[in-house]
């Protein structure tokens, strides 16, 4: 291990020495950058297809406003030889094409152990100081070293322990924080954040992050709605008087869907969080998950009440001038720990794309393009069966 940590170190005196020459520029450009507050995450318990326990599906969202126009995305499978690490990994990277400032940084990804990181934004994070005889890290290092060194959430902790997280490095010359969900596939699943110069561990019961503000507060905050109910709202009925003029009974639930009524609909951090507690709550409650597909399907539902769409969350002006850009969702993805599987949607092609890493080369680089420039739509035209009418007038499918 000691040897590997120490490549690990080595790689990233390396990569130091390799963006020194950035920083000037970025140094002069970095407090105007804009920022990812939008980021959301989930996860949901399924049954594992033949085995006994439960497995996760673990629902993310990338939001990003386009850095200067020149914000692109791919994603990378990065070698132990490339990593300096014990694992391959495979990472949707975030490439930033601005002069000067040409670097790529993951946010996200699995290690061929299955061992996942997410990496969300929280502006008040506050990280640790440098302290004499330490090894520092970046922000922006701790996804891609955790995945190239780690292959458990007690192992990722461990690194954590043995290294400080430091301002520094490009994020925080970009002024973006970060807060970071680990899960493994026995299902353990933690939350770390840096708060006044402190790292914080949290066991994430609720299973759900978004961003500002620290954790705690948003499992406070779920106290709010607690007036939200799972059934149809009928404990008003004691009070029904029958109205005249065609009103009929009132007060009754006229249309579905006031059982939510009050669940902020908004796309901050706090409201994003309430929604995809409550939501994935009520939606287990009612159907419990019987395999993989079932997570499939509730997941992009989650996803889908959580997408941003371009433009509907402006740019900040005092930035300046064409500097921030509207924040939108570049990507969503779904991920099985268990089964060291990938998902993966872009915002134009919206077409989930599976990446197995139990079949991916991890002794080479590869790369799969984000967007492949189409919008996944298939034509089924020629795909119509005949139809005969039955007796009773309908149209049925000829076999």
């Amino acid at each position: 291990i000691s040897r590997s940590l120490g490549a690990a170190r080595g790689a990233q005196r390396s990569s130091r020495a390799r963006t020194a020459m950035r920083w000037s520029s970025v140094a002069a450009v970095g407090s105007c950058l804009p920022l990812a507050w939008s980021c959301s995450y989930v996860e949901i318990p399924f049954p594992r297809a033949g085995r006994n326990g439960t497995a996760f599906m673990i629902g993310r969202t990338m939001e990003l406003g386009n850095l200067f126009g020149k914000m692109s995305y791919v994603i990378e499978t990065v070698p132990t030889h490339v990593s300096g690490g014990k694992y391959g990994y495979v990472a949707p990277m975030g490439v930033c094409g601005y002069p000067h400032l040409n670097t790529k940084v993951a946010a996200e990804g699995m290690n061929e152990v299955g061992l996942t990181i997410s990496a969300l934004a929280l502006e008040q994070s506050a990280y640790e100081a440098p302290l004499a005889g330490s090894t520092d890290i970046a922000p922006e290092d701790v996804v891609g070293n955790i995945l190239a060194q780690c292959d458990s959430v007690d192992s990722a902790l461990d690194y954590l322990a043995s290294v400080r997280v430091v301002a520094k490095g490009l994020l925080d010359k970009m002024e973006m924080h970060l807060h970071w969900a680990i899960h493994d596939p026995s299902g353990r699943s933690v939350v770390v954040e840096y708060l006044e110069g402190r790292r914080v561990i949290y066991e994430n019961t609720p299973r759900v992050l978004t961003n500002d503000p620290d954790l705690t507060w948003h499992w406070r905050n779920l106290n709010t709605y607690s007036n939200l109910n799972p059934t149809f709202p009928h404990q008003n009925d004691f009070l029904q008087v029958e109205a005249g003029h065609g009103v009929g009974s009132v007060p009754r639930a006229v249309g579905h869907g006031w059982n939510l009524f009050g669940m902020p609909g908004d796309s901050s951090p706090p409201s994003r969080f309430a929604r995809l507690f409550y939501l994935r709550g009520y939606a287990l409650n009612t159907q419990k998950m019987t395999d993989e597909s079932d997570a499939v399907v509730l997941g992009t539902a989650l996803l889908n009440n959580v997408f941003i769409p371009y433009g509907v969350v402006p740019p900040n002006p005092t930035k300046g001038p064409g500097v921030d850009r509207p924040e939108y969702t570049p990507y969503g993805i779904l991920k099985i720990p268990a089964e060291k599987k990938m998902l993966i949607r872009a915002y134009r092609n919206s077409q989930w794309r599976l990446i197995d890493l139990n079949r991916v080369d991890f002794s080479k680089a590869q790369s799969w393009p984000l967007e492949d420039g189409s919008l996944g739509i298939e034509d089924i035209t020629a795909n119509g069966r005949a139809m005969e009418a039955d007796s009773a007038g309908f149209g049925q499918a000829v076999v």
